[in-house]
């Protein structure tokens, strides 16, 4: 793959302007960033000579008359990249044009859950090789993992996947030779709502609620990993359940996870059930599935609050198959809010639960290809 090669700041600021105002002129560009329009000209023929960019037809003229804008936009087919989330028992797979358009999502069951069986679908399901009709091909994989990943990002706890002492990105590397980054589900989640909004936001948290429960901290625009890379690791949290021996405590996610609320059930209804059922049964008025999902709301409320106090973000998102499937939860967290919090917030329900960790993984290597980790594009 050709290198991305952009001559300082001035060139990622003038990227960073086309890949976020979709159809912008020069003349936009030179009175947003206060640069003179010829250095905004040079930069842009630059870029349009790696064929980063191009011109997408005209504008409309000014009010005065005179020669129409040409617009500018980011050329789709530079190259493509790779999101991967290895999950618990699945490998999601998404390919997406340089601009961030999808081009492909696939998900494939693990029948064995390590990263031998992982491998083999990537080495089976992917060729690295074929350009997708694009001008370079591949230009990095961006790869979400459900466990820790210190500063150095290497993967330091994996719970649901044994890597077999190996490591992801060096087996990666031995398939395709092209920038690799890895970052914890939770983070990207974050990643992905600051990246896609429709508003800027510079302080948000992302409440991941699925197997277990983690958080992915964006502070004053930047991702916060912490000191070993575990910041966010809330589902860690201690707390006293009730109903059990006086004394016990829980993790936080033991208790109130998506998988604990389901196997809670599981024991109470005698029977198996899947996420569906669980919808189905709380809309068909079930007694235990309202007491527990009354019991979740109540528990979810409390971490949303107790983040909130840490942290003090502007909105605060979950990301939670169960409650996408029963949404009406988002209403009952912010009435308790109302009772036992003083400091306001907006929680809300992520815009899309399904792809989002993949979306910011694409997001997060696409920064890191054109090596523009404090210069944020949306998408």
């Amino acid at each position: 793959m050709e290198k991305v090669t952009l001559r300082g700041d001035n060139s990622k600021l003038v990227l960073q302007q086309i890949f976020n105002n979709e159809n912008i002129s020069r003349a936009q560009i030179s009175k947003n960033l206060n640069l003179n329009k010829a250095t905004v000209s040079s930069i842009f023929n630059e870029l349009e000579e790696q064929k980063i960019v191009e011109k997408h037809g005209e504008g409309d003229s000014t009010k005065i008359g005179g020669r129409k804008p040409i617009m500018l936009n980011i050329n789709q087919d530079y190259g493509y990249t790779i999101a991967l989330d290895m999950g618990y028992d699945y490998l999601d797979v998404m390919l997406n044009h340089f601009n961030g358009k999808m081009i492909s999502y696939n998900r494939y069951q693990l029948k064995v859950n390590d990263l031998t069986n992982v491998l083999s679908i990537i080495n089976e399901k992917i060729n690295f090789s074929d350009k997708k009709e694009t001008l370079h091909g591949l230009l990095g994989i961006g790869i979400s993992v459900h466990g820790v990943v210190d500063n150095n990002y290497e993967i330091t706890y994996l719970p649901f996947l044994d890597l077999q002492g190996m490591s992801v990105i060096e087996e990666l590397k031995k398939m395709v030779d092209v920038p690799i980054s890895i970052e914890n589900e939770a983070n990207l989640a974050a990643i992905f709502e600051r990246d896609f909004g429709d508003k800027v936001i510079s302080n948000l948290i992302t409440i991941s609620i699925h197997k277990g429960i983690g958080a992915g901290l964006i502070i004053d625009n930047e991702l916060y990993r912490g000191w070993s890379g575990e910041a966010g690791e809330i589902g860690r949290m201690l707390i006293h359940s009730e109903n059990e021996i006086a004394g016990s405590t829980y993790r936080i996610e033991d208790v109130c996870s998506q998988d604990a609320i389901i196997n809670k059930l599981k024991i109470e209804l005698k029977k198996e059930i899947e996420l569906d059922d669980v919808q189905k049964l709380y809309y068909q008025n079930n007694v235990i599935v309202k007491k527990e999902i009354d019991y979740f709301v109540h528990l979810i409320t409390e971490v949303v609050h107790n983040v909130n106090v840490e942290f003090n973000p502007e909105i605060i998102y979950l990301n939670s198959p169960l409650i996408e499937k029963i949404p009406i939860i988002i209403d009952q967290i912010n009435a308790e809010l109302k009772v036992v919090s003083s400091k306001k917030v907006t929680v809300k329900l992520s815009s899309n639960v399904e792809l989002s960790t993949l979306l910011g993984a694409m997001s997060a290597i696409t920064h890191r290809v054109l090596d523009m980790g404090k210069i944020k594009i949306k998408f």
